[in-house]
């Protein structure tokens, strides 16, 4: 009687190390495009923005800077979507400060988010953390621009301010209100620029022009006072800053 042949174990223990290695790789690369960390930076400025997220959805948010790390509430279950910054000479002391613009929008839904703002000064280091709404406006789709000087910042308003028994027109065909920001003493506020509102004065009265609803048409021509007024460096109206919709959420100071 023969003596059986040995087996031979190099193939099966070469397939067993091809799984373990496909395996590893699967286990490693998942989670990898599952879960991400994001840091946003400005070159030059002591903040950063740290964003966790699963799936592209933010689960959590942290400002970092020399006061400490805070987190941030209100990003949680939105998408990063973008970021823009200027870099004023806001407090007087020669030194580059900071307005950052950092946009969020609502997964499967980038017509509508927030946008987050931070200032930062250095004479008096401090910071401040403000959002506001993002909607989707007919400035979204209109091929004509807005130019602002340098420092300045645009936040288009989702809505038309409230003008007496008018309805609130917001949404994609209307041209909303527009609101210039600065870095101020008290942090990024609407401080209206004149130069700007004279473009805006002169967009919004071609698109009256066109417009067929009657009743937009009109708050249209209330716009065009309120354009006008900012235009030759008087004061936003009662509605203007009532449609302000702009939330300080965070002050921070340090040596």
């Amino acid at each position: 009687m023969r003596p059986n042949k040995p087996l031979c174990l190099a193939p099966v223990r070469y397939l067993t190390a091809l799984m373990i290695l496909a395996l590893c790789i699967l286990g490693a690369t998942v989670p990898a495009e599952a879960q991400y960390l994001k840091v946003l930076t400005v070159p030059g400025h002591p903040v950063s923005l740290v964003l966790e997220a699963s799936e592209g959805i933010i689960t959590s948010a942290l400002l970092r800077s020399p006061a400490g790390i805070q987190k941030i509430l209100p990003l949680e279950g939105y998408a990063y979507a973008g970021e823009t910054y200027t870099e004023p000479y806001a407090d007087g002391d020669f030194r580059k400060d900071l307005l950052w613009t950092i946009t969020f929008t609502r997964p499967g839904d980038r017509s509508r988010g927030i946008y987050l703002w931070i200032g930062v000064t250095t004479q008096i280091p401090r910071a401040w953390v403000v959002i506001s709404p993002l909607g989707q406006t007919y400035w979204d789709t209109i091929p004509m621009k807005v130019y602002a000087p340098r420092g300045t910042a645009l936040f288009v308003s989702p809505n038309l301010p409230a003008y007496d028994d008018l309805p609130q027109f917001g949404g994609s065909r209307t041209l909303t209100f527009v609101y210039t920001i600065a870095l101020t003493p008290e942090g990024p506020n609407f401080q209206p620029i004149p130069e700007v509102y004279r473009q805006l004065y002169r967009i919004t009265a071609t698109i009256r022009e066109a417009e067929q609803i009657n009743e937009r048409r009109e708050a249209y021509s209330r716009l065009l006072e309120d354009y006008e007024t900012l235009s030759r460096g008087g004061k936003p109206s009662t509605e203007v800053i009532q449609n302000f919709t702009w939330k300080r959420i965070l002050y921070l100071d340090w040596k």
